[in-house]
């Protein structure tokens, strides 16, 4: 369907323009036909890009972004705003047909992993579930359900109140071209540790919790697509008739397990090994032990917080600061809409629930730390290494954490485990009890079945909550994931078909044409 011709007195931004018609090392003297504006614009696409096209033409693309940015911080008159209109309409349905096409081409390389990888991070879950299953009784009954639709973003001041405790070392950061060694350290249950304990009673602190943990109920709000399983413990404070809540670490039940989840907790454990220098270490207390832990104390709207963390690495470069890592894998695929997404570079965006795990990370471990991220392909060669601060978000909502762990806090004594199933908006709380009867009709839950091993993670497994899209870094003057403007059709290489004449059929054909 042919375009309607753009008004010639449309307000298309000359700088636009300029930047769209602009090469590498000469000084652009851009003839602004719409044809001069094609023709440059195709210079900048893959050389074999033959496809699909857009239905918009280039002065169309420029325009739709000229009255955006105007409308922006300017009222548009009529005749712009009814022309922003009708161009906003044709985009948001190309938008959508771009964007489901590429999630559609990303999904099989979701379901990637190497099988060490895949049968290694298996055994770790088994690991991590027996451990849970050894402080945790097997009945569950449902107990309350709370809602995790993300309302509007608000901010209660996570306060810093002191540093508790510290033991063990870390070492210095490093650099690898490649995530292959990993290292596993026996994590003990926040619930099970007696220095935990003891600090609480010390601070007389209401929430008991490591950074991880913290972290996945802050993202709740952003888990639709994501399953969680937190286990937590209500108990009484000695002398005292509040209660404490005891929260261990996010546990993943193997057979919900992704492929590409699998992945990022590995290859997460393989930055630690592998982008540290073990001979160069710095001592955090004077006990030496494999592992290094710190207790620090917090405020969070009037409630009192004892968070446990683990230093990652040390950064002499940035006076000693504490560095977490993580990994951030990202799939490579050489899709139409990837190719235009990342000409001039290539990244996937980063979630919601990343950024907020980062921020977490870096801002419990003081100002000047950071989380340094392995963007990595699925069989672990690093792509690069991104840094990020506490800065990255400047209003982290963390009110909905605060309603979350006050409402933990008004539950009876007793064991518990916090459970969102993907594509719900609400999340259960399960208490254990010493029996059910299944004859009645309530929602129980086993523990023994939620954790039970499996060898691989099932390839054929739900990967839809896994898919990040890619950033766009596409041409100047091209509306962000859509396809290129049509005019640029005639300045593209055509598709390459199977039945091609080879160059040397076609030189016998001239020569037989010539006798």
């Amino acid at each position: 369907m042919n375009s309607p011709p753009v008004r010639q007195d449309a307000q298309v931004s000359s700088d636009m323009l300029v930047a769209m018609m602009a090469v590498e090392g000469v000084e652009p003297k851009p003839d602004l036909s719409s044809d001069a504006l094609a023709k440059a614009m195709a210079t900048k696409l893959p050389k074999t890009y033959a496809g699909p096209f857009s239905q918009l033409t280039t002065l169309e693309h420029a325009q739709y972004l000229s009255l955006v940015q105007r409308s922006k911080t300017s009222q548009l008159n009529g005749r712009d705003a009814s022309d922003l209109l009708r161009l906003r309409s044709r985009i948001d349905i190309e938008q959508q047909k771009f964007r489901s096409q590429a999630r559609e081409q990303c999904l099989p390389f979701l379901r990637q992993i190497q099988d060490n990888v895949n049968m290694q991070m298996c055994r770790e879950l088994g690991t991590r579930a027996r451990r849970v299953l050894a402080a945790y009784p097997q009945q569950f009954r449902a107990h309350k359900v709370r809602t995790i639709r993300a309302g509007v973003s608000k901010y209660e001041p996570l306060e810093f109140k002191g540093m508790l405790f510290q033991r063990g070392s870390c070492a210095h950061v490093a650099e690898a071209a490649k995530l292959s060694r990993v290292e596993w350290a026996d994590e003990e249950l926040v619930s099970m540790d007696e220095k935990a304990r003891e600090v609480a009673e010390t601070t007389e602190a209401d929430v008991v919790v490591s950074d991880t943990a913290l972290a996945a109920l802050l993202s709740l709000p952003h888990a639709y697509l994501r399953d969680v399983f937190v286990p937590f413990v209500v108990e009484e404070k000695p002398g005292d008739s509040s209660m404490r809540v005891i929260i261990d670490d996010q546990v993943v039940p193997p057979h919900s397990a992704t492929p590409h989840m699998l992945n990022e907790m590995y290859y997460a454990q393989s930055a630690r090994s592998d982008l540290t220098d073990p001979t160069c270490k710095l001592s955090l207390s004077e006990s030496q032990t494999p592992s290094n832990a710190t207790y620090t104390q917090w405020e969070l709207n009037g409630q009192r917080l004892v968070i446990r963390y683990t230093v990652h690495a040390f950064s002499k470069s940035d006076g000693d600061a504490a560095v977490t890592f993580a990994a951030k894998v990202e799939t490579q695929t050489n899709s139409v809409e990837a190719q235009l997404a990342s000409i001039r570079g290539r990244n996937e965006e980063i979630v919601e629930r990343e950024r907020l795990a980062w921020w977490l990370a870096a801002y419990l471990r003081g100002s000047a730390s950071h989380v340094r991220v392995a963007h990595v392909d699925t069989m672990g060669n690093v792509l690069r290494v991104s840094q990020h601060t506490a800065s990255d978000v400047q209003v982290p909502p963390t009110r909905a954490l605060s309603e979350l762990l006050r409402d933990l806090a008004q539950l009876p004594k007793g064991k518990y485990v916090l459970v969102h199933r993907r594509h719900a908006w609400d999340a259960t709380v399960f208490r254990a009890v010493d029996g059910v009867d299944k004859r009645k009709s309530e929602a129980v839950l086993d523990l023994r079945d939620e954790l039970a091993p499996v060898e691989m993670a099932d390839a054929e497994a739900d990967v839809e909550g896994d898919y990040v899209p890619m950033a766009w870094h596409g041409m100047p003057g091209h509306v962000p994931y859509t396809y290129a403007p049509c005019d640029l059709e005639p300045f593209c290489s055509p598709p390459v078909t199977w039945n091609k004449p080879s160059r040397t059929r076609r030189k016998q054909k001239k020569r037989k044409a010539k006798q």
